[in-house]
């Protein structure tokens, strides 16, 4: 039986170092955001929020794990079923107001659009600016937008003017974002499921074994 605890000691190891890859991703997104994003750093904050403490309680399951300390092994097991549950929640919330998700990120593209220095020059550095360079698009619905196109319409390989409008380019990157983050957010419930799972088995197992090691001595 030593040999099945120190079976599953290994795979708990091996799924906690997964999730702390996972839990580093997350904090990757986030600053990502930051990055990308001047409009939505509270979001971002959360995110980078979240994976701090994902990772941090991946270092306590692999602490835990380390030791064979079956009471830590049973808390951190209790807490990543907590963060799972409100994970799931979390997904299940934005999905039910997905509309009003997208709704609120076309207010915000609008914000920027009025936001920009009036007249718009050659060398705009505004958000929209940055925007137009990172999706190569132009304007709010095309260039027509512009009397002038600046320099951030064109394309910076071929210096062609990009013809899309960035509205509905903005909304379709966020929308392909937006599948893509609940997929990971869904696969990381997942792999927290199967981290406490083998933690709280391997938690019950050093127990048997230190019960089997009393009554019955080599």
């Amino acid at each position: 039986m030593a040999c099945s605890t120190q079976t599953l000691k290994i795979f708990t190891l091996l799924w906690v170092f997964l999730y702390t890859l996972l839990a580093s991703a997350v904090i990757g997104i986030g600053i990502y955001i930051v990055t990308k994003f001047d409009h939505f750093h509270t979001a971002a904050i959360i995110i980078i929020g979240l994976g701090i403490v994902a990772l941090f309680l991946s270092f306590f399951g692999i602490l835990s794990a380390l030791r064979e300390n079956s009471c830590l092994l049973k808390t951190f097991s209790a807490f990543l079923i907590f963060l799972t549950v409100l994970l799931v929640l979390t997904v299940g919330f934005f999905w039910i107001f997905k509309t009003q998700l997208f709704v609120n990120v076309d207010k915000t593209f609008d914000k920027l659009w009025r936001e920009q220095p009036v007249p718009i020059k050659p060398g705009n550095a505004s958000q929209i600016a940055s925007i137009e360079r990172w999706l190569e698009c132009c304007g709010n619905s095309g260039p027509t937008d512009y009397v002038l196109p600046p320099y951030s319409c064109y394309n910076s390989q071929t210096d062609k003017l990009n013809m899309d409008g960035c509205r509905q380019k903005f909304l379709d990157y966020i929308s392909e974002r937006w599948i893509a983050f609940n997929i990971f957010a869904l696969v990381l419930a997942i792999i927290e499921l199967i981290c406490a799972t083998f933690a709280y088995v391997l938690a019950n197992s050093i127990v048997n074994r230190w019960r089997r090691s009393k009554y019955y001595p080599k």
